[in-house]
């Protein structure tokens, strides 16, 4: 009986322990997202000014026509790639020991 119940209470702090490192896990990634999007604001807009600077040079000193260049990514907001969740090492530890793999 006390190892019963020594496992029950390891195993209570272990649902802990990895509760409290998904929500940590999951603070860090949008934290990162917006450092991500402010960044990725500041080079928009550093493009912009680039693209002007350029534009202004093809017209008026070099006097030729001026094409906008086909930006597909500044039509994206937050970092590259797709939504696919990864996993951390503790989950997948987690996972082998409980046989879900």
């Amino acid at each position: 009986q006390s190892l019963e119940s020594e496992l029950e209470r390891v195993m209570g702090q272990f649902q802990e322990t990895r509760s409290r490192m998904r929500h940590l896990a999951r603070g860090r990634a949008e934290r990162f997202r917006q450092v991500w999007i402010v960044n990725e604001e500041e080079a928009k807009a550093l493009i912009r000014e680039a693209l002007d600077a350029d534009r202004i040079i093809h017209l008026q000193q070099l006097g030729i026509p001026w094409e906008e260049p086909s930006l597909w990514f500044m039509d994206n907001v937050g970092p590259l790639g797709g939504r696919q969740e990864k996993r951390d090492a503790m989950q997948v530890a987690a996972q082998l020991l409980e046989g879900g793999i």
